[in-house]
């Protein structure tokens, strides 16, 4: 599948599809596609996350600021505060991993 060209810009919007059924995996995999400017403010998520930019820049925001460019990847650990800013258009690949249990 190529990525890049399965999903598509929308002016001044966040674009998103979901890979997982189609990949026959049960964590969330999910394509974006950010306008230039786009931008998710700080959120939590329970699960890692790994992020993995295709095409155009992304700001990532933790405890620092990175900007990523295609194929950097990058990991969000679990309850990391997180905000993302596309500085340019932006298409990233993102799937979140549930963390292995460590109860007996």
């Amino acid at each position: 599948m190529n990525l890049r060209a399965a999903i598509h810009y929308h002016d001044q919007q966040i674009t998103s599809r979901s890979l997982s059924k189609k990949f026959g995996v049960a964590e969330p995999l999910t394509l974006f596609a950010y306008a230039k400017n786009e931008s998710v403010s700080k959120e939590i998520c329970p699960n890692v996350k790994l992020i993995q930019v295709l095409e155009g820049q992304l700001k990532v925001s933790t405890t620092t600021n990175q900007t990523l460019h295609p194929n950097d990847l990058i990991t969000i650990l679990p309850k990391q505060a997180h905000g993302l800013v596309a500085l340019t258009d932006c298409k990233f690949l993102q799937l979140e991993l549930q963390q292995a249990s460590t109860k007996k």
